[in-house]
């Protein structure tokens, strides 16, 4: 019993900083609109798979029509996380999809219900391609996520290592802004920094930064937030 209620309480402790962060985010810039979102990490197991499921369930909390979308190619894990399949996603809509096509009425979209009249729309990887690089660089998928933004009220797209591979900075280009996260356990500062000044250098509008692994916390997911030179900080243990 007392197990369920530590559970419980640390659920709404995590919900609680995912509204702040999502507040945070809503009003980092006044005047401009932030319907998508990437975020990324510098190298894999820092909790940014993690960071992108929670912020995007929070938004689907606020607003009716949220889209979350896996675009680390080469390692998918979303769908994991979800329990769906991926064998339909991403890779798959752009071969056909057209400008002006209803995003929410293709067979790839999964719609995710978590209860409480919170619903996700989700669109997985798909299908393994041999050219990951060349299909999120391809003016398709530029296409497809500008559709995005005006069909849905905000999207989050979880993007593969900075320090792994280049897709996270041609994403970067075509979303409103990046949010960058780092681990307090496994991140290397000088890393961190490194890949910070290569997103801004290429021309990602750094919104926020999110710290994940803080140490001093009891749940296995437990987040810290705050803004300031590049954003807000947060925390997670995946």
């Amino acid at each position: 019993m007392a197990k369920n209620v530590i559970r419980k309480n640390d659920d709404m402790n995590l919900d609680e900083v995912y509204r702040q962060l999502r507040t945070n985010i809503e009003f980092s810039q006044m005047d401009e609109t932030l319907r998508s979102i990437n975020v990324l990490s510098t190298n894999p197991n820092e909790g940014k798979s993690s960071v992108s499921l929670n912020l995007a369930k929070i938004f689907a909390d606020k607003y009716q029509k949220v889209l979350l979308i896996d675009c680390d190619l080469r390692n998918p894990s979303l769908n994991k996380f979800l329990r769906v399949s991926n064998s339909k996603g991403l890779t798959n809509l752009l071969t056909h999809y057209q400008k002006g096509d209803l995003i929410q009425e293709q067979d790839e979209l999964k719609i995710i219900d978590f209860g409480n009249n919170t619903q996700l729309y989700f669109l997985s990887t798909g299908s393994k391609v041999p050219n990951p690089t060349e299909v999120i660089s391809s003016r398709r998928f530029s296409t497809f996520i500008n559709e995005a933004k005006k069909q849905f009220d905000a999207v989050i797209v979880d993007c593969p290592p900075v320090f792994a591979v280049a897709d996270g900075i041609p994403i970067s280009h075509v979303v409103d802004g990046t949010l960058f996260v780092l681990s307090a356990k496994d991140t290397d500062k000088y890393d961190a920094r490194e890949a910070v000044q290569d997103l801004q250098r290429n021309g990602a509008n750094l919104i926020g930064v999110v710290m994940t692994k803080v140490p001093g916390f009891r749940s296995k997911h437990y987040y810290g937030y705050g803004y300031g030179k590049y954003g807000g900080y947060g925390d997670s243990n995946d």
